[in-house]
Formats: C-alpha cells, sequence, structure tokens
C-alpha cells in the first residue's frame, strides 16, 4: 500500500512538472525574435590607416595555411576588410576606398598588428582615419607599450546624431 501511495505522488510532481515545462517551452517557442534592421549608409567613405611602425606577421599566432594572411587585421562591424595589396610600412597611410559595411546609427573599426620584435622596447600606434565624402567623420589612435600587439577599435555613430545636428 505504502509503495502505491509513494509512486502515484511521484507520477503526479514528476507529471505536473512534465507538462508545466513542455507547456511553458512551447509557449517560448511561439515568440518571434526582434530582428534588428540595419539601414546602410549613404554616401563615399573611405579608411585611412597609418601606423608608426612597420608591420611584419605575429609569430606567435597560429599559423594556418592560408597564403593570404596579412600583417595588419581590420574589421568594420565584424566583417573582415579586404586592403590593398602593399606592405604596410612605418609613416605610409593605407587609404581604403569606396568602404562598404557603415550602417545607421553605432559603428566600429577594430584593427590588430604585429609591431617587428626589433623594436620591442618602443611604444607603438595606428591612427585610424574614417572620411565619408572628402570629409572626416572619425578618428583616433591605438596605441600598444613596449612592443606588445597594436590592437583596438574605433566607435563612432553615423546618422541620427549627425542629422540633429543638421537641423539646427
Amino acid at each position: 500500500m505504502r509503495f502505491l501511495l509513494s509512486l502515484s505522488i511521484w507520477i503526479i510532481i514528476v507529471g505536473g512538472l512534465f507538462v508545466y515545462t513542455s507547456s511553458r517551452d512551447a509557449a517560448v517557442s511561439k515568440i518571434a525574435p526582434a530582428v534588428p534592421v540595419e539601414l546602410a549608409a549613404e554616401g563615399d567613405f573611405s579608411l585611412e590607416i597609418t601606423p608608426t611602425f612597420s608591420t611584419e606577421k605575429d609569430p606567435f599566432a597560429l599559423q594556418i595555411d592560408d597564403s593570404n594572411q596579412q600583417s595588419i587585421e581590420v574589421r568594420l562591424n565584424g566583417e573582415r576588410i579586404k586592403l590593398p595589396e602593399e606592405e604596410v610600412v612605418r609613416g605610409k597611410t593605407l587609404r581604403v576606398d569606396d568602404l562598404s559595411g557603415i550602417v545607421e546609427g553605432h559603428n566600429e573599426v577594430y584593427v590588430k598588428a604585429s609591431p617587428p620584435l626589433a623594436e620591442s622596447d618602443l611604444n607603438h600606434g595606428i591612427r585610424l582615419h574614417i572620411i565619408k565624402d572628402g570629409k572626416s567623420l572619425a578618428s583616433d589612435t591605438i596605441w600598444s607599450s613596449q612592443g606588445s600587439l597594436v590592437s583596438g577599435s574605433l566607435a563612432f555613430t553615423y546618422g541620427d546624431a549627425e542629422e540633429a545636428s543638421h537641423d539646427h
């Protein structure tokens, strides 16, 4: 008798819990997630990259069998930007014209580069400058100390704040 009573209590508790969780999960799966709409920005955008050092491939990075690996990596909103096929030299500006991927609202340019091991006792920097239709949109310098990997991002907002300032 005790066995049947404990079995029936167990079935009621576990069965009730199963019914509750399955109905809760079914209700959650019916809700469609909100998908943000990204509006591509209009205009002619360019990116200028000016390092204070000549870059070389990171000797400590994982070596993948990729012949297209560059010594400098630049991403716009998470998407890799294809850089010109020229050597990255100290003080020489790399320019990427017809920059696509800038959206209305928040944007971010990420840069990562490896300075030469021979210059490990120096501080290094990379100047990022974003230009829209010949006018400066955003700029910043990413610094590293004593030969460490230079990496950082330039965050900027395009669109709403800019249009609000033109209305006045």
